[in-house]
């Protein structure tokens, strides 16, 4: 979604990497935010965490029945307590989560997911639900424009009778795993 790639990463800066690749004319989705110097903040991991936390709950409701709609308001209430939790939100503007204009639309203004397929955003209803087979991202993020700020999660979900699976479950995306990993990049 950065078009130019201009800008110089600058030590405290999160960098918000999202990618893909296609393998037999599917396609698949991937984010991950990382700290350019290698180690988060405590604010940047506080969010990080808060993100990360709300990407596997989620994550957990992707299973046949469920709707696309139905994950984004369960997904803006999950959204709406960790905003709590990082003193973003206060606890009354939780009851407005619901609405169109609810307050954590200041901080996650794109659905948590979409349909994989052919395409990287596969056309679907939004209002059928879920089935075995189908595979869906889960994308939650939390962006503070006032902190320059921002943490997206994506990972690809294949719906099944038995549960969701994370078809990425391999690449990491635990703060102390990237933090190993970006340590030894740097030592090589």
């Amino acid at each position: 979604h950065y078009i130019k790639n201009d800008k110089t990463c600058r030590d405290g800066d999160m960098l918000l990497l999202d990618f893909g690749a296609e393998y037999g004319h599917f396609a698949s989705d991937l984010s991950r935010t990382i700290p350019v110097n290698g180690k988060f903040t405590d604010r940047q991991r506080a969010v990080y965490q808060a993100v990360l936390r709300v990407l596997h709950q989620t994550t957990d409701l992707m299973v046949p029945g469920m709707t696309l709609d139905e994950l984004n308001k369960e997904a803006g209430l999950m959204i709406s307590h960790e905003l709590v939790a990082l003193n973003l939100l206060d606890k009354k503007d939780i009851k407005e989560y619901g609405s169109g204009n609810a307050p954590y639309r200041k901080y996650l203004m794109h659905s948590v997911a979409h349909h994989l397929g052919l395409d990287v955003h596969d056309l679907s209803d939004r209002n059928s639900p879920f089935q075995g087979g189908m595979v869906l991202t889960c994308e939650p993020g939390i962006y503070i424009r006032e902190e320059s700020l921002g943490v997206r999660l994506e990972n690809n979900i294949l719906i099944t009778d038995n549960g969701p699976v994370d078809l990425m479950s391999e690449i990491p995306v635990e703060v102390d795993h990237i933090e190993t990993l970006m340590r030894e990049m740097v030592l090589n």
